[in-house]
């Protein structure tokens, strides 16, 4: 038995010293090798490069083949199996889009759209993020608060565009306002679920170690919130083109959801469809560019890239 344990405790102690100058060769060969570890690091990058590369490539060509497949269907199925003056075509639909751009009739509508959409979101998110930091400064805020805001937001929202023009008269106010509310409740939503995922246990020990609640806030509740509010903030993008459009539903006489219903009202489908178009093509501009200020943020935690923006966690 004695000689089975000093046989092993041997081969044990000849596997240390085996393993040590394994070590040690590695040590010596990347002393040798100047410049063998960034080599290594180029190299991982430049895969990593090639494999997003691919990525994107794939989902960009899968995306253009999903538009391709909708646009074939819609061009077969119109006149033949719909009413070809219910849907239009896609080639009335495009030479309709070239004739509001060739005439200018485009960029009047285009430009106070967006004026209205801009406004209304700027409001609306700078609205829901003060509240909501209101609230993290002061906790009882939300309880009391809470009840009346749920009651606000169940308010189907379509219900209060004729009352905003007769309170507000038929300008762009109206059209403002609509975006602002329909942007408010989602960024306020999310920066308070935001807020309220923040770890308790973290707070107590910072304040411990005799934190403000100045400090705190800046230190763990925003880093905590961010995620939340970039969400809430991507998601409002189209909310508030929905509130500035149905703004001109009820009554305007500029803008690109007038353009839509004055069209509808012509029958003339392929006008309306292309003011369509050019609204899902701001909404997407807008979507990108909230992306790369996503990407540029200061806080922004491993994995709290947003499903949308495209990346994969690192």
């Amino acid at each position: 038995m004695l000689k089975i344990l000093c046989r092993s405790k041997r081969t044990e102690t000849a596997n240390r010293r085996i393993h040590r100058s394994e070590m040690v060769k590695i040590d010596r060969t990347l002393q040798s090798a100047p410049g063998a570890e960034t080599r290594l690091q180029d190299k991982i990058r430049r895969l990593d490069r090639i494999a997003m590369f691919i990525e994107h490539t794939a989902v960009a060509m899968g995306r253009a083949l999903l538009i391709v497949g909708i646009v074939g269907v819609w061009g077969y199925a119109s006149g033949r199996w719909i009413d070809a003056q219910s849907v239009s075509d896609p080639l009335s639909v495009i030479f309709a889009l070239g004739e509001l751009i060739e005439t200018g009739r485009l960029w009047p509508q285009l430009g106070q759209t967006v004026t209205e959409v801009f406004a209304g979101y700027v409001a609306g998110a700078v609205g829901g993020t003060a509240l909501a930091f209101a609230f993290a400064l002061v906790p009882g805020a939300e309880r009391i608060m809470r009840p009346f805001l749920l009651a606000v937001y169940s308010i189907p929202k379509i219900a209060l565009a004729p009352l905003m023009v007769m309170w507000f008269g038929l300008g762009i106010a109206p059209k403002i306002i609509l975006a602002g509310v329909f942007v408010f409740f989602i960024v306020f939503m999310n920066a308070v679920a935001g807020i309220q995922s923040v770890n308790r246990h973290h707070i107590n020990i910072i304040r411990v170690m005799g934190a403000s609640r100045l400090a705190i806030l800046r230190k763990i509740v925003i880093p905590t919130m961010v995620p939340f509010l970039v969400l809430g903030l991507r998601v409002s993008i189209p909310e508030a083109m929905t509130g500035a459009v149905i703004g001109e539903f009820i009554s305007a006489s500029q803008g690109l959801g007038y353009l839509v219903y004055a069209a509808s009202n012509e029958l003339n489908m392929a006008v309306s469809l292309a003011a369509i178009i050019v609204l899902v093509f701001v909404v997407a501009i807008g979507d990108m560019a909230m992306g790369l200020i996503e990407q540029h943020l200061p806080w922004q935690p491993a994995g709290s890239k947003t499903i949308r923006s495209g990346l994969r966690p690192r």
